[in-house]
């Protein structure tokens, strides 16, 4: 009994894997890539985002994600990677945590920008605008309890006289958790009854309408019953007298 407890623990664990899938970017060959985008191997719910390298063979412009003012870099570096977070059987993903790591001219003349944004679930947010790249954003779903959550993810860097600013790694989390509540049974997985948007429950029969009409029975068959003895009464008078 005991190992059969334990390889079920393992299981259990095992299942709350979430699923990446269905990876796109929106410049294919520099910047983001979306090819060499896979879950990490010391955290499988870590999708780790990779980043294009070397240069273009006929501009020799660099494809990293970065922007320069230096020879054969992109003054502007731009990019958008999609993807679906998809939770297994009997869990859903509770949130999500975006981390960007980067580097930038820290020089006083120096000139650099950046903008980070996604757009989860169809709700687009702003993660941060900076001159430093390293950022983190967190999208709570717990409300949502989503079984499944499309993902879109922006960066555009800019780079002005002597600036230079770079995107070095990138990466999603994705919280698992078990299914609780009643759905009200809409397209992957529903939304909770008791969450914003969700249906709410029928309403119970009002007991006092049950009460309210068996006294009206019990009274009308006590009138009934009244009314029956005293004609029976009178009857009886009557036919003595004669």
């Amino acid at each position: 009994m005991v190992p059969a407890l334990l390889l079920a623990g393992v299981a259990g664990a095992q299942a709350q894997v979430a699923e990446f899938s269905q990876l796109r970017d929106a410049a294919p060959g520099k910047f983001f890539d979306a090819a060499t985008s896979a879950p990490s191997a010391a955290n499988a719910n870590q999708l780790t985002i990779g980043l294009n390298t070397g240069s273009d063979p006929l501009t020799f412009v660099s494809n990293e994600f970065r922007a320069t003012t230096q020879a054969f870099g992109n003054r502007m570096a731009d990019d958008t990677i999609s993807f679906v977070v998809t939770a297994p059987a009997g869990f859903y993903v509770a949130s999500l945590t975006y981390t960007q790591q980067g580097t930038s001219n820290t020089g006083r003349t120096a000139v650099q920008s950046g903008n980070t944004q996604w757009t989860v679930g169809g709700f687009p947010a702003v993660i941060a605008e900076y001159n430093n790249p390293i950022v983190t954003g967190v999208v709570d779903l717990t409300a949502l309890q989503p079984a499944s959550v499309p993902v879109s993810i922006t960066v555009s860097l800019f780079a002005g006289p002597t600036g230079d600013i770079a995107i070095t790694s990138a990466s999603v989390v994705a919280d698992i958790k078990p299914v609780g509540g009643v759905r009200d049974g809409a397209a992957n997985g529903g939304i909770l009854n008791n969450a914003p948007g969700g249906g709410a429950p029928a309403p119970a029969a009002d007991a006092d309408d049950n009460r309210g009409r068996g006294r009206d029975e019990g009274e009308a068959r006590r009138g009934n019953s009244g009314s029956g003895r005293g004609q029976g009464g009178r009857e009886s008078g009557r036919g003595s007298g004669r």
